[in-house]
């Protein structure tokens, strides 16, 4: 190789003579730039530079796939996919930190005045008219949107809206003992 090989020739040699100075020659022309893309996404240097090796060892993990177009751009998409794939694992980290720091919370003691209001309630919504009690089963225990309850009922949204506040208020009058 003389001179200063363009990346397809370079390519040509890390995919056919097994050239592993030639793919280190496409990361030095790359690395700042696939580095600023993480940089970008990340938001922290350390990260950053994870997503920027994790890209390229991708990269090179692909190479038989490239098409020819740019090869900078290629990389560049590569490191954005991975990423975005570290981001998302940890916003769902983070999500499941908080749900199990909820149940924590939930867990730390019983309220027999809570658990006595809950038994209220349960028996006020045993007592409901069927159709009531359907809707409150639905909403609240099934978490079916309010969209699809309306649907099933043949009624607007705003109708089954109305409903619902309808039957938390008596349900409310129930529990405190109110007529």
């Amino acid at each position: 190789m003389t001179g200063h090989p363009n990346d397809i020739e370079l390519i040509r040699e890390v995919l056919h003579e097994s050239d592993s100075r030639a793919f280190g020659i496409l990361m030095g022309r790359y690395t700042a730039q696939v580095y600023r893309a993480a940089l970008r996404l990340m938001k922290d240097e350390e990260n950053a530079a994870e997503v920027t090796q994790m890209a390229f060892i991708q990269a090179y993990k692909q190479l038989s796939s490239w098409r020819g177009e740019n090869f900078g751009a290629w990389v560049t998409i590569i490191t954005n996919h991975i990423a975005l794939r570290l981001l998302e694992k940890e916003k769902q980290q983070r999500i499941d930190d908080v749900e199990i720091e909820d149940v924590a919370i939930c867990d730390e003691g019983y309220d027999e005045e809570k658990e006595e209001q809950l038994q209220s309630l349960e028996q006020a919504v045993s007592e409901l008219p069927e159709g009531d009690r359907q809707i409150i089963q639905w909403h609240y225990y099934e978490n079916i949107p309010l969209a699809e309850i309306a649907e099933r009922l043949g009624q607007t949204e705003n109708n089954v809206k109305v409903r619902i506040f309808r039957i938390r208020e008596r349900l409310k009058k129930k529990v405190k003992g109110e007529k």
